[in-house]
């Protein structure tokens, strides 16, 4: 998008919808004020209000939950009670995986969901610095028909990563002008949603980050909120408080209490909160517009977050410990395994969803296992850049899941003399894997697979380490 039609943007949807936090207007383009229909004055367990009357978040309130999940990860900690607490606090129910009525009854009403599995591989994700690329999600959307709502779509444009982007940075950039102000009726998820991407770019020390995207990436509860307020769009208007589920009573799933996780919990659900009237309510909604009705977009969500986080990648080094050549060993071989982890395909999956979902997603579960088929880039962190390089990259992974490629270290010239223990130092990163085609009807959806810490045991990757002589062209070395 060039600049000029990207700053038309900022002004109409600016103009639409205030950027002022201290503000209770809603959307001018589908909302409602603060006394209209488009708040829940009394407070409501559905829309991620804990009960309070009146009472929203600030956004200083949704920068400690993106700080305490970065927290966590930064020190190797399970997140899943964080997950958990996020998911529940805008309405999201955790189901027991083999709950084939409750997950029916919540894709009937049209309404998304996610089972225990879902949340331990997000942890997982989560540890691994598993993301997806922003632009790939936005093109995802356009993919299921995803467009923009009147008056957005007047002059023909079409939803893309930097006019989300725009929309998302024109809720929040009051809120992150005024911190400690209340925010809007349906600020506070895409206040979250943003404010995870800058917190991470913050700890990653990027010269150059995205004021919306941070790093140009999301991590899973960015995508997962991101898709599942915008297909819930389909089922907005109905009060989740007086919804019937019919017969069918979900067996929710409660994570193993422990006072740690339960302090975790409360403090995350108690920093969240918002007006906004149903499940997954937020300002994005009144942008886009779905062609679906309300189940097949609550499918749509469902498959996204459960199949793209029920696969699960693996990097191995080997040997992980290198040296500059001509010193040895100065070559590894990097291997990543793809599996799917979860055994939705022959578990409720059909019964649910029917054996693929044909409306627009083309969303069929894999079965368990491995992952044969999907297109490997490969990459290192920053710090091994200047230390090597790929000779050997296998494109795509094989029968049994595996991708495999050689990463070689740079030579240095050095005298013997200039090889001496004072001089030697080390470089720690990670081989990295973008994987793509994961998500069927997704298919511009890349996952990548990377370190946000590589000392705090990340799962599933195994830390490159490479060791090589400082020696610079004045040193007395080179005469010895």
């Amino acid at each position: 998008m060039s600049k000029k039609k990207l700053l038309a943007v900022y002004l109409l949807v600016g103009t639409a919808l205030g950027c002022g936090s201290s503000s209770n207007t809603h959307s001018a383009a589908g909302g409602a004020g603060a006394d209209g229909p488009g708040t829940n004055e009394a407070g409501s367990d559905a829309g991620g209000s804990t009960g309070n009357p009146g009472v929203t978040s600030t956004y200083s309130d949704v920068a400690s939950v993106a700080k305490m999940i970065y927290d966590a990860v930064e020190a190797g900690e399970d997140v899943s009670p964080h997950i958990e607490a996020v998911l529940e606090a805008f309405g999201v129910p955790m189901l027991e995986n083999d709950d084939t009525d409750g997950a029916l009854a919540r894709i009937d009403a049209g309404l998304p969901f996610v089972t225990s599995n879902v949340v331990e591989r997000m942890a997982e994700a989560y540890a691994q610095g598993r993301l997806v690329d922003a632009k790939g999600f936005a093109e995802g959307l356009v993919e299921q028909s995803v467009g923009l709502a009147y008056p957005y779509n007047l002059d023909g444009t079409e939803l893309d990563d930097s006019l989300l982007g725009a929309v998302l940075y024109s809720f929040t950039v009051g809120g992150e002008a005024e911190p400690d102000m209340p925010l809007n009726t349906g600020y506070v998820l895409p206040s979250l949603s943003r404010e995870l991407g800058q917190e991470r770019s913050r700890r990653e020390h990027l010269n150059s980050v995205d004021p919306v995207w941070g790093d140009g990436r999301l991590d899973p509860l960015q995508f997962t909120l991101l898709s599942f307020t915008i297909f819930a769009k389909s089922s907005r208007g109905t009060h989740t408080k007086s919804m019937s589920l019919g017969s069918r009573v979900p067996k929710l799933h409660v994570l193993q209490s422990n006072p740690a996780a339960d302090f975790i919990k409360s403090k995350i659900k108690d920093a969240i909160k918002d007006k906004a009237e149903d499940e997954l309510t937020s300002a994005v909604q009144d942008i886009v517009e779905l062609p679906i009705d309300k189940k097949d977009a609550a499918k749509v969500s469902v498959c996204g977050s459960l199949i793209l986080y029920g696969h699960k990648v693996a990097i191995t080094n080997t040997p992980d410990l290198l040296w500059h050549a001509p010193k040895t060993p100065n070559l590894t071989q990097v291997e990543m395994t793809l599996t799917f982890e979860d055994d939705y395909y022959d578990n409720w999956a059909r019964a649910v969803l029917g054996s693929a979902v044909t409306d627009l997603t083309g969303c069929a579960f894999p079965r368990k296992g491995p992952i044969e088929g999907k297109s490997v880039e490969w990459s290192v962190s920053s710090g091994l850049q200047a230390h090597g390089d790929y000779d050997i990259t296998g494109a795509t992974t094989n029968d049994l899941g595996k991708a495999v490629a050689s990463w070689r270290t740079v030579r240095d010239n050095y005298p013997q003399a200039c090889r001496v223990f004072e001089k030697q130092r080390d470089a720690v990163g990670a081989t990295e894997a973008k994987v793509s085609g994961l998500l069927p009807g997704w298919s511009t959806v890349e996952t990548i697979v990377s370190f946000l810490n590589p000392e705090s045991g990340n799962q599933g990757n195994d830390p490159l380490t490479v060791l090589y002589y400082e020696v610079t062209v004045d040193d007395t070395c080179h005469s010895e």
